[in-house]
């Protein structure tokens, strides 16, 4: 008789997951979870910029990926979990030689294979499509482990819940509560700058956004304390399987009890670490777990173009440069020969942090800002060009990034700052716009969409100039081009040191 057992019963614990991952029902959700992964993740990703940073903003940054697959996986987790009881066979199962922990764990890990593995498939096809058009840099790998490890933490803990509350509707409430974990993630993740929220992977605030992964690497410091949480908690709910009496011997519950203090540290320690994370220039860094060479920048050979004078950008903007150079030549050409116009244009990162913090309501300087500056000797325009929201993100189409490549160039020349300027540094800095191809009437929307909108009652700022600006601005745009280039030769120290009016402008 036991020879007879032994040849029908699995012969080990590789077989038992076989068989299980045969039987397994997630296979069942797979074609639903591609529907909702297409429509709420690939289709919105496929139509942003061919950066890295951003097609992956949605899909990993804010977490779409794992909202799409928590449900589903948690759901179908709970449903197989609570299989055993809910057919009324727990008593059953724990009379067998094998203990009961033994069993139900060949279970969870059929269904966490299936889970993973599906998701693994689905990143693997996302990341090679998108990255067809991507012809600089590589996926933060840490930010795809963060959504594995998230997707084989909500199947263990929707497993273990049904485990322990079998029934039929066990598994629309793991569904549901895990809906609802991820949609209140997202809430605080748009909300939240740093501290304990940096654990929820549907935060992108300062770790998932500007030139990430272009001029500096991916910091992987919060990734690593998410996969750390999310590693704690699957390890955790799969302990408190081995917890119960009829799990099995008291060795064996022990290593349970054991193996479930391990995760919730593992969580606990996780949680705590973000507390001590600070916001730097590439990102977030936890110091505890920041390497210094993800500090470094990532070299590259810059791809340049003619605007007047050279202009460069970095190799992953290529598509970008003739964008960049339309907006800057016509200004160049207007103040060629005048004091601090800039020998060349080139490409700068943007950062997560730049010029330190401004305290006690100072006002906040061009570099705080990510604006145009110039500077160096000889002079040179630098621009932030992901500082502004790029054409096919966001709304944002080429006419207004030009507009606004342009708009910061004629600010920083103007020598307003970070600030709107003074009135007549406002109406030199339209008249030069209007000469330069962007009209009087257009410039106060695109004001709308910089750090300069114009005061007025709407969310964008007010349509149009006060009339005193627009007058001052239109007298002296309607100067012949000589006349406006020899006043500004004399007096553009004082323009910029804010010591003209717009009654003195010609």
């Amino acid at each position: 008789m036991p020879r007879q057992t032994s040849q029908v019963a699995p012969r080990n614990m590789t077989r038992l997951v076989w068989v299980e991952l045969r039987r397994n029902t997630m296979p069942i959700v797979l074609p639903l979870i591609a529907v909702l992964f297409w429509f709420d993740s690939y289709r919105i990703a496929a139509a942003m910029p061919p950066l890295w940073v951003e097609r992956l903003y949605y899909i990993m940054g804010q977490g779409h990926a794992l909202v799409d697959f928590a449900p589903f996986v948690a759901g179908v987790a709970a449903w197989m979990g609570s299989r055993d009881g809910r057919r009324g066979m727990t008593d059953l199962v724990t009379a067998t030689v094998r203990p009961r922990w033994e069993a139900q764990l060949a279970t969870w890990a059929a269904t966490a294979v299936w889970a993973v593995g599906s998701y693994l498939v689905f990143m693997a096809v996302t990341l090679g499509l998108l990255g067809r058009s991507i012809a600089w840099g590589s996926p933060p790998w840490w930010s795809v482990a963060v959504g594995a490890v998230g997707v084989a933490a909500f199947t263990s803990l929707g497993f273990a819940l049904g485990a322990y509350f079998p029934g039929r509707f066990i598994a629309p409430i793991a569904a549901f509560g895990a809906l609802f974990a991820m949609a209140t993630s997202s809430q605080i993740g748009f909300s939240a700058s740093g501290g304990w929220a940096l654990i929820l992977p549907t935060m992108s605030a300062n770790n998932f956004d500007k030139d990430a992964g272009l001029f500096y690497p991916f910091l992987p410091d919060v990734q690593i304390a998410r996969v750390m949480f999310g590693a704690g908690l699957a390890v955790a709910a799969v302990g408190l399987l081995g917890l119960p009496v009829s799990a099995g011997g008291r060795r064996l519950r022990l290593s349970a009890a054991v193996v479930t203090a391990i995760g919730a540290a593992a969580a606990v320690a996780a949680v705590t670490l973000t507390f001590t994370g600070r916001l730097e220039a590439y990102g977030t860094v936890i110091p505890a777990l920041n390497d210094a060479a993800n500090d470094r920048p990532i070299p590259y050979t810059p791809v340049c173009g003619d605007a007047g004078i050279p202009a460069c950008v970095h190799p992953a903007y290529r598509s970008y440069l003739p964008d960049v150079t339309t907006a800057l030549r016509p200004v160049v050409a207007e103040i060629a020969g005048l004091p601090g116009a800039p020998a060349r244009a080139t490409q700068t990162a943007a950062v997560f942090e730049a010029g330190g913090p401004c305290v006690g309501g100072c006002a906040p300087t061009a570099a705080q800002l990510q604006a145009e500056t110039i500077g160096g000797s000889p002079p040179v325009l630098h621009m932030p060009l992901n500082a502004i929201t790029l054409p096919g993100s966001f709304g944002m189409d080429k006419s207004r990034f030009t507009g606004l490549i342009r708009l910061e160039f004629v600010h920083a020349f103007v020598g307003a700052g970070g600030g709107s300027g003074t009135l007549a540094q406002q109406a030199v800095q339209a008249a030069l716009l209007e000469d330069a191809g962007t009209p009087l009437a257009a410039q106060p929307n695109v004001l709308g969409f910089s750090p300069w909108a114009l005061p007025g009652s709407g969310p964008q700022g007010a349509t149009s100039y006060p009339p005193q600006l627009s007058a001052a601005a239109k007298r002296f745009a309607g100067l012949p081009a000589a006349t406006r280039h020899a006043w500004l030769a004399a007096h553009l120290a004082a323009l910029r040191a804010g010591q003209v009016s717009p009654g003195q402008l010609p």
